[in-house]
């Protein structure tokens, strides 16, 4: 009995020992544990080249962890991505040919050969030049070279981050600097994961022109049915999804910031950099958010031709809220009219009492990190205004985005201003302005949609 129960012991370790080790291609023992290299993307490469190593438990940052060639550690400008199944790595220069290593958490891989070239061959692919080394991101600029094939299956990365690519052939490929591009190394790599050398680029990141706060989607209640609003309907209350989530400004729309998208107008009564503009009809506001798109490389949302505006709002520009997510925004998640005291958050003819707009910023946020919601001027929204809208809507409504049509072709304009009563300033108050008419209590702020 006691020979039986040592049998199954023996056993039992053995074959633990057996799925610890394996053998390697030299028919040594390969310890399962150690970092593995299961295929190099070329087995010749020239100097300056980007390969690919594939395997596994190489760690999923490279930390203390590097790659070796011919028994030389690598210097950490040639390690380009690190991952725990792939690393890419630059052949740096005075590399010769031997056997590829990775030493990861102190522990080494098998060895994999890899011959070294000091020159491209005539049928690699290869970066000559870019249209330009100096971009912002959403940038688009052209990667000129030779042999990237006609396959537009491949992919450009900028420092490990890929690149969305507009054309692509087997010398030319544009493509568009990612949002989240850091100044360093370009490299292609071919539909077969065959690297190219490496091009040096610049990210010039500018300062955003305006602030924005992420909104994420919710449901809320959009309306009012107790205020006492006789010449404007807020109500009926009625359930609102916004389904997709997306950035609003801050801020209201400063003159500083006006003035430096359009070219130094500046349509405000009083002048103030710190203060809103105002003044601004809406067909100037829609301008504004194609302009600030284009200088930020966005895609503009507006196709404007006269008083004729089309929004995409799919595009990834700036555009006005709509009223829906004008609402939510203020609202913040609160169900009350003002989400606070109302002169703690909003300046209104009962505070502002020098009868003119103050400067952004200075009455309290509410709880999404968003000032001026209520008060101090108007804000355009993108939707044409009728009165009774709220009471052809379905309940909940889903990213509603206003009538298509309007007997005055007005706009929603929300908020109050310091002109008016704090009744105007609720969450839910709305009223309609001409859209080619300013005033000099109505400003705007810009949204702009998320990536996911």
């Amino acid at each position: 009995m006691k020979l039986k129960v040592m049998s199954f012991i023996t056993a039992l370790l053995l074959a633990v020992l057996l799925l610890m080790t394996s053998c390697g291609d030299d028919g040594n023992p390969v310890d399962n544990t150690n970092p593995n290299i299961e295929t190099l993307t070329t087995n010749i490469a020239f100097v300056g080249q980007a390969i690919i190593i594939k395997g596994t438990k190489f760690g999923t940052v490279q930390g203390g962890n590097y790659v070796s060639l011919n028994g030389a550690k690598l210097n950490d400008t040639s390690h380009y991505t690190w991952s725990d199944t792939r690393i890419v790595i630059i052949i740096p220069s005075g590399a010769v040919t031997g056997g590829v290593t990775v030493s990861a958490d102190g522990k080494t891989s098998n060895s994999v050969n890899l011959t070294i070239n000091a020159l491209p061959d005539s049928t690699s692919p290869f970066i000559e030049y870019l249209s330009q080394d100096i971009a912002q991101p959403r940038q688009t600029i052209s990667i000129h070279g030779r042999n990237f094939s006609d396959y537009p299956k491949g992919s450009v990365e900028f420092n490990g981050i890929k690149a969305e690519i507009s054309t692509w052939s087997s010398s030319k490929i544009t493509v568009q600097v990612p949002e989240d591009a850091r100044t360093g190394k370009i490299v292609i790599f071919t539909y077969d994961d065959t690297g190219t050398n490496t091009a040096e680029f610049r990210v010039q990141n500018p300062n955003p022109i305006v602030d924005l706060v992420r909104v994420e989607p919710g449901t809320f209640v959009m309306g009012a049915d107790d205020e006492d609003a006789p010449l404007y309907r807020y109500g009926p209350a009625h359930n609102v999804q916004i389904t997709k989530a997306f950035y609003m400004a801050i801020y209201e729309v400063t003159q500083k910031q006006y003035e430096k998208v359009m070219n130094g107008s500046n349509p405000s009564r009083i002048k103030n950099d710190s203060m809103p503009v105002d003044f601004v009809d809406w067909i100037d506001a829609v301008t504004f958010c194609n302009s600030l798109s284009k200088m930020e490389n966005y895609e503009p949302c507006y196709t404007i031709n006269g008083n004729d505006v089309t929004c995409n709002f799919d595009a990834t520009g700036y555009r006005l809220p709509t009223e829906a997510e004008w609402e939510y925004a203020c609202r913040a998640g609160d169900a009350t009219k003002y989400g606070g005291q109302v002169d703690d958050v909003a300046w209104t003819n009962r505070n502002a009492l020098d009868k003119a707009p103050h400067a952004s910023g200075t009455r309290d946020m509410n709880a999404w990190g968003i000032y001026d919601m209520h008060g101090n001027v108007w804000e355009w929204c993108w939707d044409l205004y009728d009165e009774l809208f709220y009471e052809t809507r379905p309940n909940p409504d889903v990213d509603p985005k206003g009538p298509a049509t309007s007997d005055f072709s007005f706009r929603v304009i929300r908020g109050g201003s310091y002109l008016d009563g704090p009744q105007f300033a609720t969450s839910s108050a709305r009223d309609g302005a001409s859209n080619t008419s300013g005033n000099f209590n109505l400003g705007f702020r810009v949204v702009r949609k998320t990536k996911n």
